[in-house]
């Protein structure tokens, strides 16, 4: 038994049951290619309907790593004026004995203030259910000196209910123009229980991003379209329960190549680098980004792999409709 390993196992036994713990929400290197998990208001952002497809895997040389999957389908509909999305989320933790499942329905209202500036807000109507497999669960006094955990347990794992369901709620907004763009979102905004056993509720969390583009070189006929480059600076920031995170970056996008460098704080040390690259073609989107880990766990992490997947698919309405939003592209 590695000492990594053994230290993950601890956290996930305290992340799940400890009376005083609360849990935590994955989170996205590339937040932008995940629109509706970051904020509900970017529901049928990009106007036609859109499918994205995301994974991510945590700490891959830690045996108890973190998988995250995630779909969503968003597409605008002018009947509604706003979007219309579904987006379901798995998150694997401790080699299957945590798992969390959550379906999530969202509705957006697009409001045009005037010709350059529009308000969008968002809601989203969640269940989640987390599912425990006890056999796969140690504790402390089940480890020898010698052989690592052989010994048998005195813990009631009895006492562990075996699945935790309940709704969720999320808000959030967002105002954009050509050239800016932020919002703002809270996630679990009633804080549901969702402890196995005792008492413990999910805190919110929340999420500010803002950014801007501007070209850079000169833009290039390719005949239905264009291709200008331009360069996108942004920040995320994310707060839960005490646990908060700062992304400070830029990507550089043309018409089918996107490429960016992030820099990620969680206030108590510098975390990671965050390298993201992107190609585009035919409506097809592939993403991938790399966490190269720079606090205490260099080296023995293996970072974060991230490959993200976005089908655009072609408008059947051609009524005018909102400008989309110019956000990165992953």
């Amino acid at each position: 038994m590695s000492k990594n390993r053994f230290f993950t196992l601890v956290a996930i036994f305290a992340f799940a049951f400890s009376q005083n713990a609360h849990a935590q929400d994955p989170a996205f290197s590339q937040f932008y290619g995940n629109p509706l998990y970051l904020n509900p208001a970017m529901t049928g952002s990009a106007n036609c309907p859109r499918i994205s497809l995301h994974h991510r895997n945590q700490w891959p040389n830690i045996k108890s790593s973190f998988v995250t999957n995630s779909i969503s389908y968003d597409r605008h509909l002018n009947e509604l004026k706003g979007g219309v999305g579904l987006q379901i989320v798995n998150d694997i933790e401790g080699e299957g004995a945590l798992k969390n499942t959550q379906v999530s329905l969202l509705y957006s209202y697009q409001l045009q203030i005037s010709r350059k500036f529009n308000v969008v807000t968002g809601i989203q109507a969640s269940y989640q259910q987390r599912a425990l497999d006890k056999s796969k669960l140690q504790f402390g006094d089940q480890i020898d000196p010698s052989y690592g955990f052989v010994l048998p347990t005195k813990e009631n794992v009895s006492e562990f209910a075996d699945n935790v369901g309940y709704a969720d709620i999320a808000l959030g907004v967002m105002a954009y123009s050509k050239k800016y763009f932020a919002g703002i979102a809270i996630h679990h905004l009633t804080e549901p229980e969702d402890a196995f056993i005792a008492t413990s509720n999910l805190p919110r969390r929340f999420t500010l991003h803002a950014g801007t583009n501007f070209s850079v070189g000169k833009s290039r006929n390719l005949g239905l379209t264009t291709d200008e480059p331009y360069v996108t600076p942004n920040i995320l920031y994310m707060s839960q329960n005490g646990a908060r995170q700062l992304n400070i970056g830029m990507s550089l996008t043309n018409q089918s190549l996107s490429g960016g460098l992030y820099f990620r704080n969680n206030f108590s040390n510098s975390d990671a680098l965050l390298l993201v690259l992107g190609y585009t073609a035919g409506g097809i989107r592939v993403g991938y980004s790399y966490d190269y880990t720079i606090s205490e766990l260099m080296g023995s992490s293996g970072g974060a792999h991230e490959v993200s997947l976005t089908i655009q698919l072609d408008c059947q309405d051609k009524r005018k409709k909102l400008k989309a939003i110019k956000c990165p592209k992953f």
